[in-house]
């Protein structure tokens, strides 16, 4: 159901309007009707429209000052404006606003119903995109099923060659079509399918070709530096290997984000994917007694030194990533049995493979490697302070970050506090609740019910499958949490709320 609200200075006119598209039967709600542009700001603060009908002319705030509020404040609101013949150059000054379309007064029933239908049009695009904006690609190209939908797989993409590029920005990631572009000006493709996904701010796109062509001679140093000069925000951008059939995509993907996560050891804008890297031990025997030694001794200072000799060692560019994420799991482990020692578990037989930190999901939120010495340094404060009550706070918003990556998977407090944070289950519970206001577990449920009602909102997805994506394996679970919190079921919200 598409939300409408309808502003004109005149009462019988604007009457005469919501009486004309309340008799149009189609999927649109009048949710409120104003005298002039300030009345709406105050209606959608309230109440968020779809669509705007407004005149063009009103006291106060006029249509055009409506529709530069609604792009400044950058609201999901299409605006249609109603204009007198006299005015309708004037009205079409309100491209510059992204007002799309026009009608000419008196409205015509036939041209008013033509202008809703090709808004309801593109807000259903909108919609579907946006539910690909909001999963994990990680997540589409392990479910079939999503797969299809995104990328329309069918026999004769099946047949070519396709490799992956991956797009990551640190602040905001590049428009997508500069980012096509970019690809068509320097490669030789026939095909390119891009999408962009907001929680990683990353672009992903598929390059078809008939022959597999050398990749780094087309897109090598060089026009790396001419990206990097030509975008205002800093992206990398990484290429898979070649690969053909929809079975490889995952693997596809899994090569782009090994060799984004270059860029945490080497310079350039530009990565790609290579088999051939050998391994090289990064932290000696001794570096992990002497850490381990400092840490349980509370020593911070001491225990940071090794850590420093093992960054500056890494810092030289010449090992692998990989080679980089092994040193980074010694390191935890040390700092888990300094915490099992505490916890008086020093017997305990303690695997480093089960440690909460993954080269694809958590290495590849860091840019660079003072980015994730910062984030060992934290977690080294918190093991040698022995779990001392301070102010504070990097733990947990790196927790809340963690969450905002992770909330489709099975999550315990017990889990985080132990296997990726080194501390005490309590003495996170009580930082987390201190720093939120709520316990841990009440903040996982309400942030999964949010991202559910947001896809139930702008996307066709079953609802048991938007179940197991927001964390709950059992639907009738899922339902009778959401209907806590809604007050309806999941499939009540869709029919009320969605278009």
């Amino acid at each position: 159901m598409m939300k409408v609200i309808v502003a004109d200075d005149e009462y019988f006119a604007r009457k005469a309007l919501i009486k004309m598209l309340e008799e149009m039967e189609l999927p649109i709600e009048i949710c409120g009707d104003c005298e002039n542009g300030q009345d709406v700001v105050e209606l959608l603060e309230i109440c968020p429209a779809d669509l705007i009908i407004t005149d063009i002319k009103m006291p106060g705030m006029d249509g055009l000052q409506l529709a530069e509020y609604v792009r400044i404040h950058e609201l999901d609101t299409e605006l249609m404006i109603e204009t007198g013949y006299a005015d309708f150059e004037y009205a079409r000054s309100a491209i510059r606003y992204g007002v799309k379309e026009y009608l000419m007064k008196p409205v015509n029933e036939n041209e008013l119903r033509a202008s809703i239908e090709n808004v309801m049009r593109e807000h259903s695009k909108r919609k579907g995109q946006e539910m690909w904006e909001l999963l994990d690609f990680s997540y589409i190209v392990q479910n079939t099923k999503l797969c299809r939908q995104m990328f329309g797989w069918n026999r004769e993409q099946e047949k070519k060659h396709y490799c992956m590029v991956l797009v990551n920005g640190k602040e905001k990631i590049c428009h997508k079509t500069f980012m096509e572009e970019w690809l068509n000006r320097n490669g030789k493709f026939e095909q390119i399918r891009g999408f962009f996904f907001k929680e990683k701010k990353e672009c992903i796109f598929l390059v078809f070709s008939e022959e597999r062509f050398d990749l780094s001679k087309y897109f090598g140093r060089s026009t790396g530096v001419d990206m990097a000069y030509q975008q205002a925000e800093k992206i990398w951008i990484s290429f898979s290997c070649w690969h053909s059939g929809e079975k490889e995509l995952e693997q596809s993907y899994r090569e782009c984000v090994y060799s984004m996560n270059e860029r945490i050891l080497k310079q350039g804008s530009v990565f790609f994917y290579s088999q051939n890297e050998d391994f090289r031990e990064v932290v000696t025997g001794e570096q992990e007694l002497r850490l381990y030694n400092a840490a349980q001794r509370g020593c911070e200072e001491e225990a940071d030194s090794v850590i420093q000799e093992i960054f500056l060692k890494a810092g030289k560019g010449d090992i692998s990533i990989y080679s980089f994420f092994v040193a980074l799991m010694q390191i935890f482990f040390v700092l888990n049995k300094v915490l099992c020692l505490k916890e008086g578990q020093c017997n305990q037989k303690i695997s480093a493979e089960y440690l909460l930190f993954d080269f694809k999901m958590d290495l590849y939120r860091f840019y660079d490697l003072n980015d994730i010495r910062q984030y060992v340094s934290m977690l080294l404060k918190e093991v040698c302070q022995k779990n001392t009550e301070r102010e504070d706070s990097s733990m947990i918003e790196d927790l809340l970050d963690y969450l905002e990556r992770n909330y489709s998977y099975d999550i315990s407090l017990d889990e985080l506090a132990k296997r990726k944070y080194f501390v005490s289950s309590s003495y996170l519970s009580r930082k987390f609740k201190s720093y939120t206001g709520q316990t841990f577990m009440k903040y996982l449920i309400s942030f999964r019910m949010k991202k559910a009602k947001c896809f139930l909102e702008c996307s066709q997805m079953d609802i048991s499958d938007i179940a197991v994506y927001v964390g709950y394996n059992d639907p009738s679970h899922f339902t009778q949490t959401f209907r806590r919190f809604y007050g309806v079921t999941p499939k009540e919200y869709r029919k009320k709320y969605n278009v």
